[in-house]
């Protein structure tokens, strides 16, 4: 009977405990979640209606931009960008010139600058030599020495690209600075002094640019996407001209010349020699 009471008794007295137990568990739980999310939901940055309102007009400009750029015929799209640059111009003029001067060449040879893509009208072609030339506006040798940017350049609407001087052996040139401007003039003076990474890193881009467009030429199947594509010269649209020079310390002039028109002579249009004392 004793026996009996006290395991009832304790039965009951276990049940309460773990009842209560549970309770205050859950109970303590739920207050700790609500304290820790009211300090969560106070951290959380609360945004402005102005704020609001820039981003959601930021966001719809970009979207409507893009919209009228869709739509938009190429050639305007282009008369846009070439405009543009001249956002970006002024920046070179703090940096020194012949920095400037590398970095415009390796974003043409990345295709970082403008493409022209209006058509030069008819009154401007001409032909000398058997090669025609879609306008007479051309880019002089000293700019792309080294054949770095051809089909940039040529991209930009030059009726040519003339690059070099390239000379046989690799070269430093005169020492540091040797490129100034004339600010007053709008003008440079350039005494680099040939310097050229040389006829063989030359001629690996010019033939990588040569084997380029001739497989685009054979893939091709369109008609007028290969008459098209054999308008101009060997570099594609454009006329390419190619410099050549000597070496400061070369004994034989003309035995340089000679290297160059050999090696040359099959990538490009028309060959030019600098005489250099």
């Amino acid at each position: 009977m004793v026996v009996r009471a006290s395991r009832s008794f304790l039965r009951e007295v276990l049940h309460n405990n773990v009842k209560l137990g549970s309770f205050g568990g859950f109970r303590h739980l739920s207050s700790v979640v609500e304290t820790g999310a009211k300090k969560t939901s106070s951290k959380i940055p609360q945004f402005s209606k102005k704020g609001r309102l820039l981003s959601a007009a930021t966001v719809g400009i970009i979207i409507a931009g893009g919209a009228y750029v869709s739509i938009m015929d190429e050639a305007t799209f282009c008369g846009w960008l070439f405009s543009a640059t001249t956002l970006v111009n002024p920046f070179f003029a703090y940096l020194d010139p012949e920095v400037a001067h590398r970095l415009a060449v390796g974003a043409a040879a990345r295709g970082w600058v403008p493409r022209e893509k209006r058509p030069d009208p008819s009154i401007l072609g001409l032909e000398v030599w058997g090669r025609k030339f879609s306008n007479p506006l051309g880019l002089a040798a000293g700019f792309d020495k080294n054949a770095e940017a051809i089909e940039g350049l040529l991209g930009l609407g030059f009726g040519f690209v003339e690059v070099g001087s390239v000379t046989p052996i690799p070269q430093e040139g005169n020492p540091k600075p040797r490129i100034f401007r004339l600010p007053e003039e709008g003008a440079i003076i350039n005494r680099c002094g040939f310097n050229s990474e040389g006829i063989v890193a030359v001629t690996k881009r010019l033939g990588a640019q040569h084997g380029k467009r001739k497989l685009d030429e054979t893939s091709s199947t369109s008609p007028s996407s290969t008459s098209a594509g054999k308008q101009g010269g060997k570099a594609g649209p454009g006329i390419l001209g190619v410099n050549l020079g000597k070496n400061k310390t070369s004994e034989d002039a003309a035995a340089d010349y000679v290297q160059g028109v050999h090696t040359l002579s099959q990538y490009a249009d028309y060959l030019e020699a600098l005489k250099w004392v």
